[in-house]
């Protein structure tokens, strides 16, 4: 039988982009003492968050028309966060690029809907323009090249696009989250969690390492995140 090893304050199970980013919260502006990162793989943000895994797109909810402008919001407000840490972290550009995006409309029907969409998400994102089809075809002209001059076409437009390798971004907030205020954290890879137990303390976690005990988990392994919640 394994013997328990050590204490946590917090266990992170999962170090992808979302786990990596609950470390460094934790440890730059909270009080919470110690912090342990559990994951499978050898390195972190190799499955979901992996380069080739994913858009590598950071959405802010201006250009996406699938969104209610309350959801827009709360999008808004996670990816400025990640906006802000990247513009700090990440001045050469190593981890995001940045680009300009539209969001096409063709036809009175689809140009009308964008119209509209854009009275009401312009305060919540005041980059964001309506342009015409001369601006379409200056900005990208291939969009047009070859089609039919009689198509009614309008965009809504914006400067504030952004690429991020989240791979390398979960590995930037694991350099970045060190020490806490209080306390350490620590990483522990190739480690995978096979059990988990309610016990006085919070919770006794058994992996194929270790058995360690934390006031609290956070399950933060994509698809598996739910068969623990389960159990």
């Amino acid at each position: 039988m394994q013997s328990i090893q050590k204490n946590y304050d917090v266990a992170i199970v999962g170090a992808g982009v979302c786990g990596t980013a609950l470390t460094y919260l934790l440890a730059q502006y909270t009080n919470v003492e110690s912090i342990v990162v559990l994951e499978k793989c050898d390195e972190a943000a190799q499955l979901n968050s992996y380069v080739s895994n994913n858009s590598q797109t950071l959405h802010f909810g201006d250009i996406e028309t699938n969104y209610t402008l309350e959801k827009a919001k709360k999008v808004n407000r996670a990816a400025l966060l990640v906006k802000q840490y990247l513009l700090k972290h990440d001045p050469d550009q190593a981890i995001h690029s940045k680009y300009h995006k539209m969001v096409l409309a063709v036809g009175k029907e689809q140009i009308s809907l964008l119209q509209k969409r854009y009275q009401t998400f312009k305060t919540l994102f005041p980059h964001l323009r309506a342009i015409d089809r001369a601006e379409i075809e200056a900005i990208e002209p291939n969009i047009l090249q070859g089609r039919d001059t009689e198509w009614e076409v309008g965009a809504l437009f914006t400067e504030e696009g952004y690429a991020v390798d989240f791979q390398k971004l979960a590995k930037s907030f694991l350099d970045n989250a060190g020490h806490t205020s209080q306390g350490t954290v620590d990483l522990s890879f190739g480690t995978q969690v096979t059990r988990l137990e309610k016990s006085e303390a919070g919770y006794r976690i058994y992996t194929n390492q270790q058995t360690l005990t934390a006031k609290t988990v956070v399950i933060a392994a994509g698809a598996y995140s739910l068969l623990f919640a389960k159990s």
